[in-house]
């Protein structure tokens, strides 16, 4: 193995992901703007009708609805704006874009075995009531009060309909809004995570990816939830506790998928067959979420660490409700988070300390028995034993703060809060890499300083040396397509480590030791 293939290595990958983040998907990499709306202290309704549709919207959501399939055909989140799109009246949920082909994503419900041909029969204060008259069947879309939920009633007034049902129906893509979303956050912030969810009686949270969805799949439960997840926002069919719902996903013609949900419908009144449920339709924010639905705040991917990332989020927000700036808030969790964990580390740090002690007789010990590994590596573990040293010891450090990187990855990449989070000076967006790259390069250079200090191991390979020294290029390589708020988190962890490390060193009485000068 050569060194220089190391680099070249580093390069092409560092090639790839800037092309694959630069160029993706018909160069999509357009910044991004946070979309201010103006609130009054009041809840704003309005209904505006447009030939085949009728547009409803509060402070929070605009719907699109079909007159005569009552489908809402598109959603759009009023407080999240993407710039590059032209008269975007937020991000775009719902929808579709026929003429790229990028998706379609629309809500369905009423009842089973029927094909409606409904008329606007009225709108009011942030509601909108279709009828069919031939069938005798209505349906009223209106919304919940100051939340991103939206109810929707479907009434029989025959009673001769079948099973009341609703349905999300969706393409294995995303649309414009959406693919900006992922595009502009580089390579490792792409995840969509394009997934059914399920939430049951007997399973709090299930998902199923949608490229592995092949047959259809159902589930019986009282009340739950049924939902397609996206990256930062997400829809969900919310049930209730009064019915035992089939829940399903399946495969369709064409890409499309669709998930829901079949009930036998309620009891009559006065021969009027009449079916609720709710949808939420917005941004996944854990605080929101728990209020919604038992479960939803699942919806979060939090990763395999998701026991350390959620205890690390909660306090990530508690913090913020302080400071009111997610990158100090960051700085701040970090900061704490090191002061929590330095009995651990300074063990470890005291352990590296103890083997530059003893370098100097490790390496006399080295010279003396050359020819003899054998003899060498029993004479070390002498010297370990009578010196207290331990060459494991140094790992801890590391082990330590490994699970809390990786659950911090998992916690930044997934919240919507930190997208547009403007940090100041040159980082105006957490959620995406670095545009200066001055956070990953202040992360290597910590490192080539942290190399400095901790003692080399005296049967160290050439090799072996080589690698170790460029690690801190590969690091900074790999963070340039971090997310800003990661980087940060990973400067400032690093940083604060050094600082303990020279200062635990000094009380040892071996940071100016002459085999090892820092």
């Amino acid at each position: 193995m050569n060194i220089r293939r190391i680099y070249l290595a580093v390069i092409v990958i560092l090639s790839a992901s800037l092309f694959y983040q630069w160029n993706d998907e018909g160069k999509v990499a357009a910044q991004a703007k946070h979309m201010e709306i103006a609130k009054s202290e009041s809840f704003i309704n309005a209904v505006t009708e447009d030939g085949d549709y009728v547009y409803l919207e509060n402070g929070l959501l605009r719907l699109k609805i079909a007159i005569n399939s009552g489908a809402i055909v598109e959603t759009r989140l009023k407080e999240y704006g993407v710039e590059n799109i032209p008269g975007s009246l937020g991000v775009r949920v719902f929808g579709s874009d026929e003429k790229n082909g990028f998706f379609k994503y629309y809500f369905k419900s009423g009842f089973t075995s029927e094909i409606t041909n409904y008329k606007l029969l009225d709108y009011g204060q942030g509601s909108v009531t279709l009828y069919d008259e031939s069938l005798g069947i209505k349906k009223e879309i209106s919304f919940l009060p100051e939340t991103y939920e939206v109810q929707v009633t479907d009434s029989a007034l025959n009673g001769s309909s079948g099973k009341a049902f609703a349905s999300l129906y969706r393409t294995d893509g995303m649309s414009l809004d959406l693919k900006t979303e992922m595009t502009q956050g580089g390579m490792m912030n792409r995840s969509s995570y394009q997934a059914v969810a399920f939430s049951t009686s007997d399973d709090p949270y299930e998902t199923q990816r949608l490229r592995g969805l092949d047959e259809r799949i159902s589930f019986l439960s009282r009340g739950g939830w049924v939902s397609f997840i996206q990256k930062y926002f997400f829809a969900a069919v919310i049930g209730s506790n009064d019915y035992v719902y089939n829940y399903f996903a399946q495969p369709g013609d064409a890409g499309l998928y669709s998930m829901g949900y079949t009930v036998e419908k309620g009891d009559a009144q006065n021969l009027v067959y009449i079916h609720e449920h709710r949808i939420f339709i917005g941004p996944k924010i854990r605080k929101d979420l728990e209020k919604r639905a038992p479960n939803l705040e699942l919806s979060i991917d939090m990763g395999w660490f998701w026991f350390i990332s959620q205890p690390m989020v909660r306090v990530l927000d508690w913090i913020n409700g302080f400071v009111g700036n997610w990158g100090l808030s960051i700085v701040v969790f970090t900061l704490l988070l090191k002061l929590l964990l330095f009995p651990v580390t300074a063990k470890g740090f005291v352990a590296m300390g103890n083997m530059r002690k003893v370098m100097p007789k490790m390496k006399e010990l080295q010279d003396r028995y050359a020819n003899d590994r054998q003899k060498l590596s029993q004479e070390m573990m002498v010297l370990y034993k009578k010196e207290g040293a331990n060459p494991l010891g140094g790992c801890l450090p590391m082990l330590a703060q490994m699970p809390f990187f990786i659950g911090f990855f998992f916690a930044l990449r997934e919240m919507v809060e930190l997208r547009f989070a403007d940090f100041g000076l040159w980082i105006t967006d957490l959620s995406v890499p670095d545009p200066l790259f001055i956070l990953p390069v202040a992360f290597g250079f910590i490192m080539v300083l942290t190399q400095k200090l901790n003692p080399q191991p005296p049967t160290q390979d050439p090799m072996q040396a080589q690698i170790m020294k460029s690690m801190p290029i590969m690091f900074a390589v790999f963070f340039v397509i971090f997310p800003a708020g990661l980087c940060l988190y990973s400067v400032v962890n690093a940083g604060v480590s050094l600082v303990q490390q020279r200062y635990l060193y000094s009380k040892l009485g071996v940071l100016g030791d002459p085999s090892n000068k820092v």
